[in-house]
């Protein structure tokens, strides 16, 4: 996955988190589930990030 691409998707996801978490509760299950997610994608681009 390219850079541009990835950075766009954590974007959207951290977009997505703030809606679920004005709707359900900054400490809902579905908020905490979903910042898990969000969690794995930013380790993703970190990752990325590093070994270039």
């Amino acid at each position: 996955m390219s850079r541009a691409l990835l950075l766009e998707r954590i974007e959207a996801m951290r977009n997505k988190l703030l809606d679920i978490g004005f709707r359900d509760g900054l400490t809902a299950p579905s908020t905490l589930k979903y910042s898990e997610l969000l969690d794995e994608e930013i380790k993703v681009y970190q990752k990325l990030m590093k070994d270039t």
